[in-house]
């Protein structure tokens, strides 16, 4: 009786994590999340990198809620831009994704006279969050961003 129980208890031991949620997310370089995109995805402008400290501001992040930033802005001709962060844990992750949620109704506010055209980009961007990540690609090319995005994280 004893070795039944040992038995099914061992068994149920194995198959307990099998059975976890999968909350957790793929581990990413948000660098070279930007750098894909970049160079996967079709811009009509140039894309320039910022540091992290003016990725910082141009987003207004809380600079102790990351880790690490990776932002490319187009020239101002276009309201391309890509921004990959990593936020120091999943609470801080929405502070960040809420903060690029502001730069894209910033932008819209900004383009919508001066470029009206580019008003569709920025209508449907492309911001993800995974876990403690959050990636914005402002492009004409969503599906390959999503692609590019999901091939990092799944």
């Amino acid at each position: 009786m004893k070795k039944r129980i040992l038995c099914a208890a061992a068994a149920l031991l194995l198959l307990l994590p099998g059975c976890h949620g999968g909350g957790s997310t793929k581990a990413a370089d948000v660098q070279k999340v930007a750098e894909e995109l970049i160079s996967s995805v079709k811009f009509k402008d140039q894309m320039s990198e910022l540091n992290q400290d003016m990725a910082v501001k141009l987003y207004g992040i809380d600079s102790g809620d990351l880790v690490k930033a990776a932002v490319y802005e187009s020239t101002g001709a276009t309201a391309e831009e890509v921004a990959a962060f990593e936020a120091k844990d999943e609470q801080a992750a929405g502070r960040v994704k809420e903060k690029a949620e502001q730069r894209i109704e910033d932008q819209k506010a900004g383009f919508q006279d001066y470029q009206p055209a580019e008003m569709a980009k920025l209508k449907e961007p492309v911001l993800e969050e995974k876990g403690k990540y959050v990636i914005l690609c402002v492009s004409d090319e969503n599906e390959t961003a999503k692609k590019t995005i999901d091939g990092f994280f799944s």
